[in-house]
């Protein structure tokens, strides 16, 4: 008789990659090619952006891997007081003494003891904390070179970097580049974050960075990466089942993994039902509030906030006129608020003078916070 796995093979925990990727497809071939290409392709520089829950840190973990596989060096630039620092005396300076043949100088300090042969020496590490990021990734690149290999230098939640660490980064890849290095970069962060750095006079070089803005996953890939990962595990669903999972989910990575995984903990047996499936749904709408749309409103004012309650009285798209009605300004004070809102990715312009939620289940959210 076929085992019955225990574990549960949904993972929503963020930035953890899943057992089964869902859609994302294109940007991964696109990073491919851009690695096959060689230097001067638009696809080693990438900025990914998207909001909370779309799976911007997967995608990175994606990426990653694949310059792994093709023989490429991973340093994670990860935002940080001392990120420069990390840099400079621990992450470059360890791969250049794993990958660089010279990078000991080794000199006779005295003669050993008599009749055993053996001769005492000194390491000098020519890697020292007074090198430059720029000289440490040069050498670094060279040697990769050689090997037609290179160096992948990655930044997560770009938003959070302090600008001048990020400047400083960005020159010494700018400086690779023109020097012809196997060197590529990928940031993944906030919309609003990434817009709001690239505004900055001292990010120039990355404006011209490849975006890729992440979106909702079709249903038929969501669909697909849900059924692969339930089978992975050793289960089935039923159809059914499988396509009320699907439409919760809503394309939203986040969600895929989370009702996924409520509806294997509920299920005990081998076959998931739909009412499995119909039991978690509200569990799974309670909890995306907390882990999402909690902290996505938490930085809002209370006049960008009081745009959303007055959006989650209706049941579909809002009319911007109905907006200001019921907050009781003009239409046109309102386009700030509206703007703001846009910018951040929380709302979206469904037709001219009408928005709606961009985030799955915040008019829900709202709802349930006025009560």
């Amino acid at each position: 008789m076929e085992p019955i796995r225990s574990k549960n093979p949904f993972r929503p925990a963020f930035g953890a990659s899943p057992t089964v990727l869902a859609g994302r497809t294109d940007v991964i071939d696109e990073f491919q090619i851009a690695l096959d290409e060689g230097p001067g392709s638009p696809g080693r520089s990438m900025l990914i952006s998207g909001p909370r829950g779309m799976g911007k840190t997967v995608v990175l973990n994606e990426l990653e891997d694949e310059a792994r596989q093709a023989g490429w060096l991973v340093v994670r630039a990860n935002p940080g007081a001392d990120l420069i620092d990390r840099l400079v005396r621990t992450d470059l300076p360890n791969l250049l003494v794993e990958h660089d043949p010279l990078q000991t100088d080794r000199r006779i300090s005295g003669g050993g003891i008599a009749g055993l042969g053996s001769i005492a020496t000194e390491v000098h590490d020519r890697y020292q904390p007074e090198h430059s990021l720029n000289s440490l990734l040069s050498r670094l690149t060279q040697l990769l070179g050689e090997r037609e290999t290179g160096v992948l230098i990655s930044v997560d939640e770009l938003q959070s970097i302090d600008i001048e660490h990020l400047r400083t980064v960005t020159t010494a890849f700018q400086e690779c580049v023109r020097d012809d290095r196997q060197i590529a970069f990928i940031g993944a962060g906030l919309p609003i974050g990434i817009k709001n750095l690239l505004d900055h006079p001292g990010t120039t070089f990355l404006r011209r960075a490849q975006r890729i803005d992440l979106g909702p996953i079709s249903s038929s890939e969501t669909s697909a990466a849900l059924r692969e990962t339930v089978e992975s595990g050793c289960r089935s669903i039923t159809q059914p089942g499988l396509h009320r999972l699907t439409g919760i989910s809503q394309g939203y990575p986040y969600l895929i993994q989370l009702a996924g995984y409520y509806a294997w903990r509920h299920c005990s047996t081998k076959t998931i039902e739909l009412a499995d499936v119909e039991a978690i749904e509200q569990r799974v709408i309670k909890r995306l509030g907390t882990q999402v749309h909690q902290p996505a409103l938490r930085d809002l004012s209370d006049t960008d906030r009081a745009y959303l309650q007055a959006m989650a009285l209706d049941i579909g798209p809002s009319s911007t006129k109905v907006i200001a009605d019921r907050l009781g300004k003009k239409l046109s004070y309102q386009s700030m608020y509206r703007h703001r809102l846009l910018d951040q990715e929380i709302i979206v312009s469904t037709e001219r003078g009408f928005v709606d939620f961009e985030l799955p289940y915040m008019r829900e959210y709202l709802s349930s916070t006025l009560m």
